[in-house]
């Protein structure tokens, strides 16, 4: 599937939605979720060619745990900003900006390894 697909399957959505819209509101809410979702994947696989040519060449150069914790975020970063948008177009913006805390959280937490092994080198230099 091709970014022309993905668009036209947006927009057929759209006009999937708004149809459902007249009918049911509450059903809205869970097509717009469903149509995000089957996007949201189609871009995940797209990035698989991606995603093995850097951590190839990361361990070529030896820091693999480096792209795994770079990869770890970027999952964490992408999950939590299609899931605080489906909750703002189902209209509950602070449970959106919950979702986001929560994933800035998580990021935080999962770099503190390199943020010790940052401590670590400037002690040594000390």
């Amino acid at each position: 599937m091709s970014p022309f697909a993905v668009c036209a399957f947006a927009v057929l959505a759209v006009l999937a939605v708004s149809a459902v819209k007249r009918l049911n509101p509450e059903l809205a809410s869970v097509a717009v979720a469903v149509a995000g979702t089957v996007i949201f994947v189609y871009i995940a696989e797209s990035l698989v060619p991606f995603v093995r040519f850097i951590k190839s060449s990361a361990e070529s150069v030896g820091s693999e745990g480096y792209f795994s914790l770079m990869l770890k975020a970027l999952a964490i970063s992408l999950c939590c900003k299609m899931s605080a948008d489906i909750c703002r177009d189902c209209g509950e913006s602070l449970l959106a900006s919950r979702v986001e805390l929560a994933g800035k959280v998580g990021i935080v937490l999962l770099s503190l390894p390199i943020v010790t092994n940052l401590l670590e080198i400037a002690k040594d230099l000390i």
